[in-house]
């Protein structure tokens, strides 16, 4: 990031402070009441902060780095944890039902939301203190599932691993293994 992309408060604060008083015989240091002086001084950064923020997510050049996703390394996804079974299914996925089944044998348009639901879980489980039996933090788990999702959406569009299918679907909770709301092959 370039210098000139830094925003400076000092030069805003001095262009809003003679905005707002209109009388540039006025010194800059002396306030009639330093209450007033203070509260003008609170809106200035208030506006500053909401400009920032504006122009951050738009995608301007001081974006944070926060906003990146994080993708999973092939050392988490190749580790014992790397690969999770599928306890859920998004809200807005319309395909069949992949629930049981591990991360690597999904499609990746599922596995894309099913990491933006673990990272909207993540966030309320922040917003909630939410933590674990031994006093963890639940979001960090959530985001870590989000990742791993993505590391396995990327592996798969990049052909670096093959989809494996399973002989036999996973039961759907009630030990069926047919798809919610379809029809059984006998029922044609």
């Amino acid at each position: 990031m370039a210098a000139d992309d830094y925003f400076d408060f000092y030069d805003y604060y001095d262009q809003e402070y003679w905005i707002d008083n209109n009388d540039p015989t006025e010194d800059s240091m002396s306030a009639t009441n330093p209450a007033e002086e203070t509260l003008r001084l609170l809106r200035s950064i208030d506006t500053s902060l909401k400009q920032l923020l504006a122009q951050g997510l738009r995608g301007g050049a001081s974006a944070p780095a926060a906003t990146q996703k994080a993708v999973a390394s092939d050392s988490d996804l190749d580790g014992k944890y790397g690969n999770p079974e599928l306890r859920f299914l998004p809200r807005d996925w319309t395909g069949p039902s992949f629930k049981g089944r591990k991360f690597s044998e999904c499609p990746p348009a599922l596995l894309d939301l099913v990491a933006d639901s673990c990272e909207y879980i993540a966030r309320k489980a922040d917003e909630n203190n939410e933590l674990t039996d031994k006093g963890k933090p639940v979001g960090d788990y959530k985001r870590m599932d989000a990742a791993r999702a993505r590391g396995w959406a990327a592996r798969i569009r990049s052909g670096k691993t093959v989809q494996t299918t399973p002989a036999t679907p996973p039961a759907n909770g009630n030990g069926s293994t047919a798809v919610p709301g379809w029809a059984a092959e006998s029922e044609w």
